[in-house]
C-alpha cells in the first residue's frame, strides 16, 4: 500500500512594494500617465512615452528625449509634455533601456520625409546607459538622423580622483538642466542653441544626497542588500543604493546635516570636488544667486523636505548666497528610498555667460503642462 507524503507548499515570496506583478511593474507605471495626461501616448513596445503631438510639433522644433532605468518615477515619463519633454525612454528597474529602444525614440521624434531640426538626448551619467546611447545614436546619425546626446553628472559625492574619466553618477540635475533647454526647443530654437544651454546649466549643477537605508528591489523577493546600523545615515549614497563618502552615527541634527551637505557643493577649495564654478565659498560678488532643489529619494515626505529647505535656504543665506527659486518633492526618486537631495545650481553671474541670469530665471518660470514638475 503506497503512503500519501504530506509536502509542505514553498514559503510566500515577500516584497517590499504594492504592485501587480514585477515584470508589469514598468509598463503599470507608465501607462498610468496616459490616464492621468491624456495629451500623452504609450509605445509598450519600446517602453516609450510621447506626446500625442510629436509628429506635428517635430516638423519646426528640436525633439527632446529623456531616458533611464525605471525606478526612478516620475523622471523622466512625469515630465513629458508642453514646455518640456517630447518622448521618455525606459529601461526595466535599475536598468537602461536597449540600444533599440533608444533608436525607435529618435525615429519617433524624427519622422521620416520630412523636415527635422534634430533631437537632443539626456541621461544621468552611468555606463550602461551611455554605452546604449552610444550604439543608437550611431546606427541614427548612419542613418541620416540629427542627434546631440548631453549625459549629465552631478553627484559631488564622487570626486575627481574617484570618478576618473568615467566621471560623477547622475542624480536630478539632468532634470534641471532639461527646464530649461526644453523651454528653448518649445519656443524653436535650433539644436545647437538647445544643446548649448542643456551644457551650460548642467555645468553649473551640483547634488549631494543623503539616506538611512539601500533600496529594495521590486522583484517579489526580499532583495539581498546590504543594510546600514541603527541609528546611521550614509552621506553621498548613490541613486542605485551605491556607497557613498561616509556613514554617520550618531545621526547628526537636520541643521548639522544641512550644513555638511552644502560643504560638499559649495566650498571651491576641494580640488576634488568644486564642481560648481562658483568664484568663491562665502560671499561671492557677481555669481551669489542660486536655483535649489529638494528631491525626495521616494518615501521622505513634503513636511520634511520643506524643513530641511527652510535650513538650506537659512544656511545659504548665512554664506552670501540668495535663493531665487525653489522647488521640492519626490522629482527623481530611487523606488522607496528613505533619503533626500539638495541640488544647487549656480545661476549666470551678473554679466552672464551662455545665459543672462534674467534668461535663466526666464526659462526657469515656463510654465509647463506635464505631470510632476512643481511650478
Amino acid at each position: 500500500m503506497a503512503t500519501e507524503t504530506q509536502t509542505k507548499p514553498p514559503p510566500a515570496k515577500e516584497t517590499f512594494h504594492f504592485i501587480n506583478d514585477p515584470a508589469e511593474a514598468i509598463n503599470d507605471a507608465l501607462i498610468g500617465l496616459t490616464y492621468l495626461k491624456p495629451s500623452l501616448s504609450y509605445n509598450r513596445e519600446y517602453k516609450t512615452v510621447y506626446r500625442n503631438d510629436l509628429p506635428t510639433f517635430a516638423r519646426d522644433h528640436v525633439t527632446t528625449i529623456g531616458f533611464a532605468g525605471g525606478g526612478h518615477e516620475p523622471m523622466f515619463g512625469g515630465f513629458v509634455g508642453h514646455n518640456f519633454l517630447s518622448a521618455y525612454v525606459s529601461g526595466n528597474v535599475f536598468a537602461s533601456p536597449t540600444a533599440a529602444q533608444i533608436f525607435e525614440a529618435i525615429k519617433m521624434c524624427q519622422p521620416k520625409g520630412g523636415k527635422s531640426m534634430g533631437t537632443l538626448i539626456v541621461c544621468g551619467n552611468y555606463t550602461g546607459d551611455i554605452l546604449n546611447a552610444g550604439l543608437a545614436i550611431t546606427r541614427a546619425q548612419a542613418a541620416g538622423y540629427k542627434v546631440h546626446f548631453t549625459p549629465v553628472g552631478d553627484d559631488v559625492a564622487v570626486g575627481r580622483k574617484k570618478g576618473g574619466k568615467v566621471g560623477r553618477r547622475g542624480l536630478s540635475g539632468h532634470l534641471v538642466a532639461l527646464k530649461g533647454a526644453c523651454a528653448l526647443a518649445q519656443r524653436g530654437e535650433s539644436l545647437e542653441r538647445v544643446a548649448e544651454v542643456m551644457e551650460y546649466v548642467a555645468g553649473n549643477v551640483g547634488t549631494i544626497g543623503v539616506a538611512f537605508d539601500r533600496v529594495a528591489l521590486p522583484n517579489a523577493t526580499i532583495t539581498d542588500l546590504q543594510t546600514l546600523p541603527p541609528a546611521t545615515i550614509e552621506l553621498g549614497m548613490g541613486a542605485h543604493g551605491e556607497p557613498g563618502l561616509q556613514q554617520i552615527s550618531p545621526v547628526p541634527s537636520p541643521k548639522s546635516l544641512t550644513s555638511q551637505m552644502l560643504d560638499l557643493i559649495l566650498d571651491v577649495s576641494d580640488k576634488d570636488r568644486a564642481f560648481i564654478p562658483f568664484s568663491a565659498s562665502s560671499n561671492p560678488s557677481a555669481d551669489n544667486e542660486v536655483v535649489m532643489l529638494l528631491n525626495s529619494l521616494g518615501s521622505t515626505s513634503d513636511d520634511v523636505l520643506a524643513r530641511f529647505a527652510e535650513l538650506a535656504n537659512a544656511e545659504l543665506e548665512k554664506r552670501g548666497f540668495k535663493v531665487r527659486r525653489l522647488t521640492l518633492g519626490p522629482l527623481v526618486t530611487s523606488l522607496k528610498m528613505s533619503g533626500f537631495g539638495i541640488t544647487i545650481w549656480r545661476l549666470p553671474p551678473d554679466s552672464g555667460e551662455s545665459l543672462s541670469r534674467a534668461q535663466a530665471l526666464e526659462l526657469w518660470d515656463e510654465q509647463v503642462d506635464v505631470v510632476a514638475w512643481r511650478q
